[in-house]
């Protein structure tokens, strides 16, 4: 076989689109006693595989699938209860007892709205003051660019 067929046989190989019958070609060639010191290190591999392919089962195996199966299902059913009894927790209507941020006064309310408004202002102006370091890179980088 010419070591040119052979290279882009390795090449179809590695890249895993070589036929099977060109897979038994790159066995047989690499299964000789002389290989170009180039391909030696491919020797080895395609030795192996031919050794490997030759081993025999000695032990015949029983593959239990029906319990996988019925696992698979169960487990399938307690996600589906699972998720059908989150959805119906979670959008219970509350109590009304238990009317929570509300307020009666209107006066209390708009003082409780600020209180809470400032509060976000505050944490948000905090925020801002970490943008003057990136105002200071782009400033940096037109100079840099120019």
């Amino acid at each position: 076989m010419e070591l040119s067929n052979i290279e882009k046989l390795l090449e179809k190989y590695f890249e895993g689109e070589t036929t099977v019958s060109e897979e038994k070609e790159l066995k047989v060639y690499f299964t000789r006693e002389t290989v170009p010191s180039h391909l030696e290190k491919y020797k080895d591999l395609f030795q192996y595989f031919s050794e490997e392919s030759t081993i025999t089962a000695t032990k015949d195996l029983k593959l239990n699938t029906s319990s996988r199966k019925s696992r698979y299902a169960w487990m399938g059913i307690a996600a589906s209860i699972a998720l059908i009894a989150g959805i119906f927790l979670t959008n219970m209507p509350p109590n009304p007892d238990e009317a929570l941020g509300t307020y009666e006064d209107p006066e209390i309310a708009l003082q409780e709205t600020k209180k809470i408004l400032n509060m976000v202002s505050q944490l948000m102006n905090e925020g801002k003051q970490e943008l003057v370091y990136l105002n200071e890179f782009e400033n940096t980088t037109e100079k840099l660019t120019k």
